[in-house]
């Protein structure tokens, strides 16, 4: 054998060595990692997050696996990552990763970019020929100054060329005229192209939010006894919704039902597009901090009343009981910052005292519960059970319930920066279709309707849009309304209707020690239509915050007052309601009535307004 053939013999043996210690150190590294996306089956969004769910598809042989799920979101919250398994798995693992990439993670993205970078060197082409056009343009100056200085110099010699220089003078005037056209043609394609380049920047700046150059990953690591399917989780910031409403009524004034479109206006910014989804909607708040706050025990001692101080009020009471609901948010939300602020927050646990700065707000947030709660406690001891009533009314937020939606079908919801509507729901509900006159306030006439929430859903409080015969007629407001509950929506002005007051007649007189006044209004209601229409007229009498020394007498109601048992029960606050049926054809001839009351108290005092509530 040779010493060349020696030598490549050698070469491949060291060759065939490198490789087998490359495959053992492989081997003993663990096994090899599979990159997959999945595809986003299911999402559910909460009021500032939600929570999606992606379906893998885990191929191949049986065995320990990595697999690497990417194209995690930029809002993802990575201590939110779990997964779950069919019976043919055994989730081992998961943690998150990031590492830094050249493009943008996103496709969408990727393909606005690229498209910004064309037109971004079609412009840069044209700032080049307009640069070009202006050395041309400098060179027919060149050009004609010496052009003219010939031309002076053989004048004064006698000798002019006067053939040349008009062909000189015709090539010229046809450069430059070339050279406006070229010029004019560069500046337009120019502004064509700086509109495009600014289009296509807002239509970036809309789907993405700022720029995503880093890569998010899932890394599980699972046992595979057969392939199946992979269930990731994983909570996303910068996704909302609120409800919204619109109400339809027919065009007949006595409806026996108002349909209820009942909308989501959802805002999502997580940095994923989340096509045919299944999707619900819920009020909760996830939680993940998995221990109860501690109870810590409450001590009390005697102290003299007047070292005691002011006993706390019924606002401070209410205010605490606020501050109760606040802390106990934010102690909800710690949880989602547990892996939060590092570039391989799953290697946290592994780290001592990675964990300490959200552990210790949480801490700090159970002794600010207990400090609070201890403070509630004491009031309620030294405060009237009325009172604490009254405060804990006032403290509680008009929306504590939890609900939660399911939507029928899949929704599609790309990520942009825009709120995009989606129906819950269409129902129709029973419906009490009236008009309400309220002269003392307004002389418009509107129409309002009764329902009964018999949808079975929870309504949460949200804005409303009117329309009657499909015609937009208003906005609105609906509180929060249990199923089964009643409630009122408007319905808009009824321009066929107004309505009027006027002061009739006043006489005050003393009786004793007391100031009598006794004072008429006349209330009017016009109709301008042919048919006739029934009308709540709404008017109110003075309500003393002390009767004994302010009494208020309704001497004649005019017309008999309504009966409906709403009515009688606004009696005790002043207020006053007649159900009327005003003839239609009326312009000249209004629906009237007077009514009269009386009012005593102190000669030596005066009447004053209180705040209303």
């Amino acid at each position: 054998m040779t010493r060349n053939t020696r030598s490549t013999t050698a070469t491949v043996l060291a060759l065939l060595l490198a490789l087998a210690a490359t495959s053992a150190r492989a081997q003993e590294a663990g096994p090899a990692a599979d990159a997959l996306h999945g595809e986003i089956d299911a999402v559910t969004v909460y009021r500032g997050q939600a929570l999606v769910t992606r379906l893998v598809n885990v191929p191949g042989d049986a065995g320990l696996r990595e697999l690497v799920i990417g194209d995690l979101p930029e809002h993802v919250v990575p201590g939110s990552l779990y997964a779950e398994t069919d019976a043919g798995m055994e989730v081992r693992s998961v943690r998150f990763r990031s590492r830094a990439v050249r493009e943008d993670v996103r496709e969408a993205v990727r393909e606005l970019d690229e498209q910004i970078q064309g037109v971004q060197r079609t412009l840069t082409r044209n700032q080049r020929f307009q640069s070009l056009l202006e050395q041309r343009r400098g060179y027919l100056d060149r050009l004609e100054q010496f052009t003219a200085d010939t031309a002076n110099r053989e004048l004064t010699q006698g000798v002019l060329d006067a053939e040349t220089l008009t062909t000189l003078s015709d090539y010229l005037l046809q450069q430059r005229t070339a050279l406006a056209e070229r010029a004019l043609e560069l500046e337009v394609e120019a502004e064509r192209l700086n509109e495009q380049l600014n289009l296509l920047r807002r239509q970036r700046s809309e789907l993405a939010g700022g720029s995503s150059r880093t890569a998010r990953e899932a890394v599980v690591f699972v046992n595979v006894e057969q392939p199946g399917e992979l269930r990731l989780h994983y909570l996303v910031n910068h996704a909302s919704w609120s409800p919204s409403y619109n109400v339809r009524a027919g065009g007949e004034d006595a409806a026996d039902e108002v349909q209820l479109e009942y909308l989501a206006s959802v805002r999502q910014m997580s940095g994923e597009d989340w096509p045919n989804v299944r999707m619900t909607l819920s009020t909760a708040t996830p939680n993940l901090v998995a221990r109860a706050p501690e109870l810590t025990p409450l001590k009390v001692a005697l102290t003299p009343q007047q070292q005691a101080g002011e006993r706390g009020s019924k606002d401070s009471y209410a205010r605490l009981r606020t501050e109760q609901r606040n802390l106990e948010q934010e102690r909800a939300q710690q949880g989602q910052q547990l892996f939060a602020g590092d570039a391989d927050e799953a290697d946290a646990p592994s780290r001592p005292g990675t964990f300490a700065p959200t552990e210790t707000n949480v801490r700090r947030l159970d002794h600010a519960m207990n400090t609070v709660a201890s403070n509630v406690q004491i009031h309620e001891l030294l405060e009237a059970e009325p009172a604490r009533r009254d405060a804990d009314r006032v403290a509680r937020p008009e929306e504590t319930v939890s609900v939660t939606y399911q939507l029928a079908g899949r929704t599609a919801l790309p990520s942009r920066d825009d709120r995009q509507l989606i129906q819950i729901a269409a129902v129709d509900l029973p419906a009490s279709v009236y008009r309400v006159a309220t002269p003392v306030l307004t002389e418009h006439v509107f129409r309002e309707a009764e329902l009964a929430n018999t949808s079975g859903r929870v309504l949460l409080a949200g804005p409303v849009g009117a329309y009657r015969n499909g015609q937009f007629v208003g906005h609105g407001s609906l509180p929060t309304v249990a199923p089964g509950e009643r409630f009122t929506v408007g319905l808009g002005v009824d321009p066929s209707l107004r309505a009027g007051r006027e002061l009739v007649d006043r006489d005050e007189s003393t009786q004793g020690g007391n100031r009598v006044v006794e004072i008429s209004y006349r209330l009017s209601l016009t109709n301008f239509s042919n048919e006739p229409a029934e009308v709540r007229l709404l008017d109110r009498l003075p309500v003393a915050d002390n009767e004994t020394a302010v009494r208020v007498t309704l001497v004649e109601p005019g017309e008999p007052l309504s009966d409906a048992p709403a009515a009688v029960r606004q009696r005790d606050q002043g207020l006053l309601r007649w159900d009327l049926t005003v003839p239609g054809d009326a312009a000249d001839d209004a629906r009237e009535l007077t009514y009269r009351y009386r009012i005593e108290y102190d000669r030596q005092q005066t009447i004053t307004g209180l705040p209303g509530e």
